[in-house]
């Protein structure tokens, strides 16, 4: 017979009360009883997480990294020239479009004599809302500044726009298709009618035949979301490609409504004639004198980025930095980078400096909100020169005080500090007060963070306090 095995009976305190779980209050928020104790927030807080919008992979996260970054000033410059380096090591050396290519690199350095006309002609392309219009309809809502007006200057404004923007959507429109065309070569049947659809968006009758195209459009495009090659990349483009329709408008009639509206609203009979005036001159302006007023820099940055995409050898080889300089050239201005930006390469015997420039012209930095009149102005200056190296310069302006701060690199920092007395006399020369004028060692390359402080601040959303 087997042996029965012997277990022992373990000891416990008969006496002990075990104590009963508490029972919680579901009307009570939370129950503060042990404060050292961290407990683990709800699972459910974690869905909350799409709403910060620093959080997300799209366009204003990484125009958020950016901030951070500090070569996102002037070595984007350098980047341009880097590529013009190796496409001399290629092959294609003796090929049309690399000698192409080797123009655009020389057209895109400015002269000394040449860089106040550079950066006016920066400045004028940088906002569509200048000239004797705009000045207009500012001044009309300052006369009369209620809710009604503004609504019909922005349904103004709104259908001009429409306008003149017409033929820059269907190309729009029409490179989102190729690139969908591209993207679903495997399907010979959606490549085809993409194809087919993307040409009949770049014809001159594409404007009156555009309700027809749209709705041919979203049918594919629906086909397109149903298909096994759908993929993620392709889920980020079909919104564009239905954002970029839903701009187009095809109303001819929605200016002429939009100022009979704004009619009534106006009682001078003068500035009637007046505003229709200026909207005729504006109309009948469009692509009159653009040439001339564009910007040499930005139009021969645009046509090398342009050459790279077209040559597939040149872009796989410098994929990463044409990433980097798109990214640095769409940063500022716009709604979340809200700086001037201006960029200005330089030949000077035969030596190379790429600079960049960003304004705050409403900086409140270091102020009261009781000071915060007048002009205030703050400055970043990024320049490197081939053979020294990277410079920094910060201005401060208030009303008519400037303070300066230049950072060199540390091998010409002693050689540079002679001369903070002529920095001085030379801001006085311009008719300001220096209010301070240092000059130190560049330690390390500042990010736009490290000097706009009040950045975060203006890009995370509604400040609202209770």
């Amino acid at each position: 017979m087997a042996d029965i095995l012997k277990i022992t009976t373990p000891l416990v305190n008969k006496n002990h009360i075990q104590p009963n779980k508490q029972a919680t209050d579901p009307t009570v928020a939370f129950n503060i009883h042990d404060l050292n104790r961290v407990i683990k927030s709800d699972q459910k807080s974690e869905l909350l997480g799409q709403n910060n919008i620093l959080n997300q992979e799209n366009a204003p996260s990484i125009l958020m990294n950016l901030l951070k970054d500090p070569s996102v000033t002037v070595s984007f410059l350098k980047n341009i020239f880097m590529l013009q380096e190796i496409i001399r090591l290629l092959p294609a050396n003796n090929s049309t479009v690399t000698q192409e290519i080797h123009q655009l690199f020389d057209a895109l350095l400015v002269e000394p004599d040449q860089i106040v006309a550079e950066m006016l002609s920066q400045e004028n392309t940088s906002t569509a809302f200048k000239g004797e219009l705009f000045n207009f309809l500012r001044q009309l809502l300052g006369a009369a500044p209620h809710p009604e007006m503004r609504q019909g200057v922005a349904a103004l404004l709104k259908s001009l726009n429409g306008i003149l923007s017409k033929h820059e959507i269907l190309n729009s429109i029409a490179n989102n298709l190729d690139y969908l065309t591209r993207s679903l070569e495997s399907s010979k049947h959606l490549s085809g009618r993409l194809a087919a659809l993307a040409a009949a968006f770049r014809q001159e009758d594409a404007s009156k035949n555009f309700t027809s195209l749209k709705q041919e459009l979203l049918a594919v495009l629906s086909e397109v979301e149903n298909s096994i090659l759908f993929s993620p990349k392709l889920a980020k483009l079909v919104p564009i490609v239905v954002y970029n329709l839903s701009r187009f408008n095809d109303n001819p009639d929605y200016l002429q409504e939009t100022l009979l509206h704004l009619f009534t609203l106006m009682d001078s009979a003068e500035q009637k004639d007046q505003l229709l005036g200026l909207v005729r001159g504006l109309l009948s302006g469009e692509g009159h004198g653009k040439d001339q007023e564009n910007s040499q820099v930005m139009n021969t940055q645009a046509q090398i980025i342009g050459r790279q995409a077209d040559d597939q050898t040149i872009t796989l080889l410098n994929a990463d930095k044409i990433e980097k300089i798109i990214h640095s050239l769409l940063s500022s201005p716009c709604n979340f980078t809200p700086l001037l930006h201006f960029v200005v390469p330089v030949r000077y015997m035969d030596i190379k400096s790429f600079a960049e420039i960003w304004i705050d012209p409403n900086s409140a930095e270091g102020q009261a909100e009781a000071e915060r009149e007048g002009s205030n102005i703050h400055m970043l200056i990024v320049f490197d020169i081939e053979g020294i190296g990277q410079f920094e310069a910060e201005l401060l302006v208030r009303q008519q005080g400037v303070n300066l701060q230049l950072l060199c690199p540390a091998a010409y920092a002693d050689t540079f500090g002679g001369i903070k007395d002529n920095l001085a006399q030379l801001i006085a020369r311009c008719g300001y007060q220096s209010q301070g004028v240092n000059i130190g060692k560049l330690e390390r390359p500042r990010s736009l963070m490290d000097v706009f402080k009040s950045l975060p601040h203006k890009r995370t959303g509604i400040d609202v306090k209770v």
